[in-house]
């Protein structure tokens, strides 16, 4: 046999061995098929794919525009969907609380309650009743000592009483009308 027939018969068997496991890994001889095949890929593809959302439906893994607008009962209802997001809120001062804290409220809802809002700088002149608008990251809960912390500032004995309560971290606060 010449050097050229071996190496044919040998492309041959290697060939056949190939195919032969391919056959063989294709009978599964009633065992649970493994592995991935093309329509696998695709199927699991379109399983995989979000559905179009739905008009006024909103659930955790919806994305979630930044908020800009009044500090109100709308905001404060779908607070949770704005935890950890970037927000800006108009609202009036109901309480200066140290010159790195103040108490946002809503004047034409008094039962909403307010809202904390902790800056890590000075806050400008500001006076009960005045309006401000503010641009922050909203926090689940405060946790006076982090606050304190993160902000390197010492936020006094004012804010124990709303440990827990959520809380808006500012980073900018202007005045845009003063009392009186």
């Amino acid at each position: 046999m010449s050097t050229r027939e071996t190496h044919s018969t040998r492309k041959a068997a290697a060939s056949l061995l190939a195919a032969a496991g391919l056959a063989l890994a294709g009978c599964g001889g009633g065992e649970e098929e493994t592995g991935t095949d093309v329509e696998d890929v695709q199927e699991s593809e379109v399983l995989e794919s979000s559905p179009a959302p739905q008009e006024g439906t909103t659930g955790p893994a919806d994305v979630v525009a930044p908020y800009n607008g009044a500090y109100n009962r709308e905001f404060s209802d779908d607070r949770a969907l704005y935890e950890g997001q970037e927000v800006t809120l108009t609202g009036e001062v109901e309480d200066v609380v140290s010159p790195n804290a103040l108490q946002l409220t809503d004047p034409d809802d008094v039962e909403l309650g307010s809202l904390l809002v902790l800056h890590d700088a000075d806050l400008p002149e500001l006076e009960d009743g005045a309006v401000v608008e503010l641009t922050g990251t909203l926090q689940a809960s405060l946790d006076v000592a982090a606050a304190e912390e993160d902000l390197g500032v010492d936020l006094g004995d004012e804010l124990t009483d709303m440990e827990g309560e959520s809380y808006v971290r500012a980073t900018e606060v202007t005045v845009t009308q003063q009392e009186g």
